[in-house]
């Protein structure tokens, strides 16, 4: 596993960071495979105890009001969430117009521009290329 600090968070913050991950999931009304593994990655690095993933699994089809739930979070949180849906939206190869809108909208909770989601985007293209170098050297 790679280095993280999602652990050093507090725990509700944590819950939160996942909760919006979650929501990033299903905004376009699906979750792709790709999707729903990289959330369930993500969710194991929250640290969480068991009850409490099962819980954000049980929310993930209930809307939050995106709002209100980025106000409630510190933005070190938030830019590490921004990450890491940055990450996620890149997973399925794709994004439509409901996951950049989020994206957005997270930027600027935790202060950031549309150039930061940008350069977070591109910065998720050249991290599939390096997982690939290493598929490629393995023959996969």
């Amino acid at each position: 596993m790679l280095n993280d600090i999602i652990h050093q968070m507090e725990p509700s913050e944590r819950f939160q960071y996942a909760q919006l991950l979650g929501h990033l999931a299903t905004v376009d009304n699906t979750v792709s495979k790709a999707e729903m593994a990289f959330f369930e990655q993500r969710l194991g690095a929250t640290l969480l105890s068991p009850e409490r993933k099962e819980q954000l699994r049980k929310q993930l089809n209930k809307k939050i009001n995106l709002e209100k739930h980025l106000q409630t979070m510190h933005p070190r949180s938030i830019k590490l969430a921004l990450r890491d849906i940055a990450l996620m939206t890149m997973a399925d190869r794709e994004i439509d117009e409901s996951e950049r809108a989020v994206l957005k909208m997270v930027a600027k909770a935790a202060g950031l521009t549309e150039k930061h989601v940008d350069a977070l985007l591109q910065w998720t293209v050249k991290g599939f290329h390096w997982m690939q170098e290493g598929y490629n050297a393995l023959d996969i």
